[in-house]
């Protein structure tokens, strides 16, 4: 062998032995970094440990782990290596704003490896990325794209200073192998994190839901059940229940239910029963339950029973049931298929056939029953249901077994029991409703009839009484103008006799002897009682035609008051009667038509002084915020309970020999009532025999009210 072979077989030799500890290089790194990503309870620090082996056992002087910031659009340094002759300010390398170089982000979302032999390489792809390269003092640079299934997550990234080599085939393997054993452990990171989330999320929702929630193994033992809802329905705490067999909560005749709900869920996927757990305090609780088989992580047969507490819904059934049953209408249950589920006891009435005769049998197949019209009405209603709009209730005749025949109303509506939704028909015997109605129209017509009879009536009654009301107010308007013509016509020849009979006792034509002083005396006397009810007549008349108003005038009472008095001082002297005045000490003004109010007052106490033989007579003044109030009392003669109709009336006068005695028309009072009325005012009287009258007339004081506000 020659020299020159001697050294190619040793250069050869080196070469093999350097391949083999390459190759033993890569074993022990890959070894290496999946011991540690695996055996590492901290996947951080599991990939700081990993980084440093690669820098170690490669030529790389960093090697960075960026991970995706989506919402911030950055790439983050999560992790990162470097030798300890790397210049500080390399450790800027911290974060990338993605938008700064989207060359960079192109390449990585495709999945292309970024390699970058020769920094002074000056093509027009990377421009921006070198830059960076050339700031932080890097030769070259290798960045592989790290993807969760086909998201990009981030990327791993490897360095080498000016001074190093370029990248060679063995660092690119070992990078690219490390780059996948580390983004395997950032997706199982991120898949356990999501795992742990989803758990506890799961967790939250279990022992918050409002429902008991079991999981039991093939053995039936509670293996879990969430605490809270445990305590709350049943009274346990979770150290009560947990490894204990589910069956012995379970009641009696319900376990095998509970067997068979679980072993049935396997085959057909699902069904639910409803079953009594015994509470703590030994009583028993409805509970309605659904369960669900799945396999556990290693692979065991267990069960997900989930109970809703229906106590509540229990009783509410057991009430509707009592109601069902005792129902005066006959009630059905049907499904969807026109199947009678259930029926009451009140059908057998209604139409003729017992309760068993229905259940079971479709509606189409009771045609002796329903009537076409009616099983054209049922599936209206299943028909409407769909719809959410339901008829109205339908009125029919039908025929029972026995020939009676009867009318019913039919409604339906929809019901819920438990995973079934039925229609329920109620029937309703309207037969006597019907012949009430019957009757009740032919009572209507018969009374409209009637109505009718008795409103002509009345309107042929309305119509004559208004002819004589009309003839009535003719009547009266001729009465009253004929009153004040005559009233009037008839005081101008006694004015005359008045004024005569004056002068002649005044001497005027000589004097007279007694007997002819006499004479006249009474004929003046008589005229003026003639001129007196002459007037009242014909101020009567005048207030009836409306002809009189009022002069609401302020004037002083004291004055008024004193006036009267004045002018029966004479007729109090000659009875020796007194006149007691009460509340009349200060100066009081009021608001009226003083002649008309005098008039009133004056014929008050006149009628005292008539009707009062000794005593005294009391004039009484009040004042309250709406009215002036007038008391007349005396002490006379008084008045019989039977006369008290007449008082007020025209030329009516109480039958007492007294009052036949003493002169008067029976006009006063009369007067006097209607003039207080044209005050606004009223008037009334009490009495009783031998003792005296008292009259009591108000006047209102809205006149003052109303001046002192326009004022």
């Amino acid at each position: 062998m020659t020299q020159d072979e001697n050294l190619l077989r040793r250069e050869n030799i080196r070469e093999i032995m350097q391949i083999a500890k390459n190759w033993s290089n890569l074993e022990t790194l890959i070894s290496s970094v999946t011991s540690k990503l695996i055996s590492y309870t901290d996947s951080d620090e599991a990939i700081h440990a990993s980084l440093r082996d690669i820098t170690t056992l490669t030529n790389v002087d960093y090697a960075f782990l960026f991970q995706l910031d989506e919402s911030k659009d950055l790439f983050i340094n999560t992790h990162d290596w470097y030798r300890e002759r790397i210049p500080s300010k390399t450790r800027f390398f911290q974060k990338v704003e993605l938008s700064k170089y989207p060359w960079w982000e192109a390449q990585l979302k495709k999945g292309r490896v970024i390699k970058i032999d020769e920094i002074t390489s000056r093509s027009e792809e990377g421009v921006k990325l070198k830059e960076l390269m050339i700031t932080n003092d890097i030769s070259s640079l290798v960045i592989y794209p790290l993807f969760i299934k086909t998201k990009l997550i981030g990327c791993m990234g490897f360095a080498k200073l000016i001074h190093t080599s370029k990248w060679n085939e063995l660092e690119m393997i070992i990078l690219k192998l490390s780059s996948q054993l580390i983004g395997n452990t950032l997706e199982r990171q991120k898949i356990e994190k999501l795992l742990k989330e989803s758990e506890e999320k799961y967790r939250l929702i279990i022992e918050n839901i409002n429902d008991l929630i079991f999981i039991i193994d093939q053995q039936f033992q509670i293996e879990y059940i969430n605490e809270e809802m445990v305590y709350k329905l049943l009274g346990y705490q979770i150290s009560e229940l947990i490894g204990k067999n589910s069956l012995d909560f379970i009641h009696p005749g319900e376990r095998e239910r509970l067997v068979g709900l679980l072993r049935n869920e396997v085959e057909y996927n699902g069904s639910k029963t409803e079953m009594r757990f015994k509470h703590k305090r030994n009583d028993w609780i409805w509970f309605e339950c659904k369960g669900k088989h799945f396999m556990s992580k290693t692979n065991q047969s267990k069960w997900l029973l989930s109970s809703r507490d229906i106590s509540d819904r229990k009783i509410v059934e057991e009430r509707y049931k009592n109601l069902f049953e005792k129902s005066p209408n006959a009630i059905l249950l049907i499904d969807f298929n026109g199947k009678i589920i259930d029926s009451n006891s009140t059908v057998e009435r209604i139409f003729g056939f017992t309760k068993d005769f229905f259940i079971k049998k479709n509606i189409d197949d009771l045609k002796e029953v329903f009537s076409l019209e009616m099983r054209h009405y049922f599936k209206y209603i299943f028909q409407a249901y769909f719809k959410n709009i339901f008829p109205d209730p339908i009125e029919l005749e039908i025929e029972k077994p026995d020939n009676e025949k009867i009318w019913i109303q039919v409604q339906a509506s929809i019901i819920k029991q438990v995973s079934k939704t039925l229609v329920q028909f109620i029937f309703e015997d309207i037969t006597q409703k019907k012949k009430s109605n019957l009757l009740e129209k032919k009572f209507k017509n018969e009374l409209e009839n009637e109505v009718a009879i008795r409103t002509k009536e009345l309107n042929d009654a309305l119509e004559q009484q208004k002819l004589y009301l009309e003839q009535i107010v003719k009547s009266s308007r001729f009465k009253t103008e004929f009153m004040a013509t005559m009233s009037h016509e008839l005081r101008t020849p006694l004015n005359a006799i008045i004024g005569f009979t004056d002068l002649l006792l005044e001497g005027a034509y000589g004097d007279l002897n007694e007997e002819q002083e006499e004479f006249i005396s009474d004929i003046k006397s008589s005229a003026d009682h003639q001129l007196d009810m002459i007037n009242n007549i014909l101020d009567i008349s005048k207030i009836e035609s409306g002809q009189v108003t009022l002069n609401i005038q302020k004037f002083s009472l004291n004055s008024l008051v004193n006036q009267i008095l004045s002018s029966l001082k004479p007729q109090f002297s000659k009875k020796d009667l007194e006149i007691n005045l009460k509340n009349l000490n200060d100066e009081i003004f009021i608001y009226a038509d003083p002649i008309k109010f005098r008039e009133i007052l004056l014929n008050l106490l006149s009628n005292a002084l008539k009707f009062t033989m000794k005593g005294k007579i009391y004039l009484t003044i009040q004042k309250d915020f709406s009215n002036w109030v007038f008391k007349v009392r005396d002490t006379g003669i008084g008045i019989d309970r039977e006369d008290f109709p007449l008082i007020f009336k025209e030329f009516k006068r109480v039958n007492s020999t007294y009052v036949r005695s003493v002169p008067g028309t029976g006009l006063g009072l009369s007067l006097t009532k209607r003039l207080v009325e044209l005050h606004g005012g009223e008037i009334n009287f009490f009495s009783i025999i031998g003792s005296g009258t008292t009259f009591t007339f108000n006047i209102p004081r809205k006149w003052e009210y109303d001046i002192k506000e326009k004022n």
